[in-house]
């Protein structure tokens, strides 16, 4: 397996054209991408080589063959299984972050608008939920729980089981903490977030990510996985929830390099610009400040709407310190993930399908993805 990674990668390069590919001109692909070698984008080919062969290696499932890095818009590398389709679970998140970006943009609505502005029903019992913004749950810091909670068992149980659990999350239950004050990672406010982008354009998720972002970007494959009509629209999982016949987005490395090379230049796409460049710098830098208490999983210091920061922890360590302090990812299922790199003005997409249910068998570990930078670097700033 390894060597057939690494005999394409030199297969891959030598046959990528290089006319007008030079290092530091951004470009933006078209119907496919603009291929290059990496030395002509400033990255030392063999050193990159040493950066995959050590991921492919430590890292769980298909290792680097779904792998995509993409620099200054060029196409440097991709990996034999570039173009499998598969879901990417919690990375779906961003997506719903997006569309509440697409309708900040339009000034459909504000971040700091409360819920109970579209749904007023939500503090009916509990009068605490008056106080939640959008902000609050585009960041995890709502406090909102539904009213099954957020289980992990029903992830594998029949298909109606889960749908009805999944759709319980829109009714209140008891909060978890008083807004703004703590932090949890947690699909039912995600779910409560979605649910009113959806009501307030009276149109999936996926429709409207489709006609805003995924078509002007060429991405080929991009469908949504949905739970049916709720309120008479169709309601896509806006979490990326795992369970039958779930798991959000659906797409391949290839299309999610361009999402995240729109990223990348802040919400602009060759001559155009698909979302407001403040909300995109908002939504990508940490918005959980280190010293907020939580007795969850602490993402503190490194984390904003919905995507996953290289910020200072409580600690006073960044979680991937031979990356830049900018970096920041989409993550899900402990396999998939979506690195953008400002500094480096570069894409990198790995995803790995989740074996059997067990979303976090094999996932990738901190310390891997430390040394994978690491190796990087060195081939950036050799």
């Amino acid at each position: 397996m390894q060597g057939r990674v690494l005999r394409s990668v030199f297969l891959i390069c030598s046959l990528l054209s290089i006319s007008g590919a030079d290092a530091g001109a951004s470009v933006f692909p078209g119907e496919a991408w603009t291929r290059a070698t990496p030395e002509s984008q400033g990255i030392d080919a063999t050193g990159l080589r040493n950066a995959l062969d050590y991921l492919h290696t430590n890292s769980g499932g298909v290792g680097a063959d779904e792998t995509v890095l993409v620099r200054n818009g060029h196409l440097i590398w991709r990996g034999p299984g570039a173009a499998n389709v598969h879901e990417i679970y919690s990375c779906t998140k961003t997506f719903t972050s997006t569309v509440l970006g697409l309708l900040v943009t339009d000034g459909t609505l504000r971040v700091e608008d409360r819920a109970v502005q579209y749904l007023p029903h939500l503090a009916d019992q509990y009068p605490e939920y008056a106080n939640i913004t959008l902000r609050h749950l585009a960041t995890m810091t709502s406090g909102y729980d539904g009213i099954k909670g957020d289980g992990w068992s029903f992830y594998r149980t029949d298909r109606d089981t889960h749908y009805q659990h999944v759709l319980s999350y829109l009714t209140p239950g008891p909060p978890l903490f008083a807004s703004g004050t703590s932090f949890k990672y947690h699909d039912p406010a995600v779910h409560l977030l979605g649910y009113i982008l959806t009501r307030v354009t009276r149109t999936p998720l996926a429709e409207t990510f489709k006609t805003r972002v995924a078509e002007p970007i060429g991405m080929q494959h991009f469908t949504w996985s949905d739970y049916g009509d709720r309120d008479g629209i169709l309601f896509n999982n806006p979490a990326g929830t795992p369970g039958a016949n779930q798991g959000g987005v659906y797409s391949n490395a290839l299309d999610l390099a361009r999402y995240a090379l729109l990223y990348l230049n802040e919400g602009k796409w060759d001559a155009r610009q698909i979302l407001d460049p403040a909300f995109m710098q908002m939504a990508t830098s940490t918005q959980v400040p280190a010293d907020v208490p939580t007795r969850y999983m602490d993402l503190t210091g490194r984390y904003s709407f919905f995507w996953w920061t290289n910020g200072v922890k409580a600690d006073g360590t960044r979680p991937w310190p031979a990356a830049p302090p900018r970096t920041f990812a989409a993550h899900g299922a402990g396999r998939n993930f979506i690195f953008v790199v400002p500094e480096w003005n570069l894409v990198l997409v790995r995803l790995a399908p989740a074996p059997g249910g067990h979303i976090h068998l094999g996932a990738t570990k901190p310390a891997v993805w430390q040394e994978f930078f690491a190796r990087l670097r060195l081939t950036i700033e050799r």
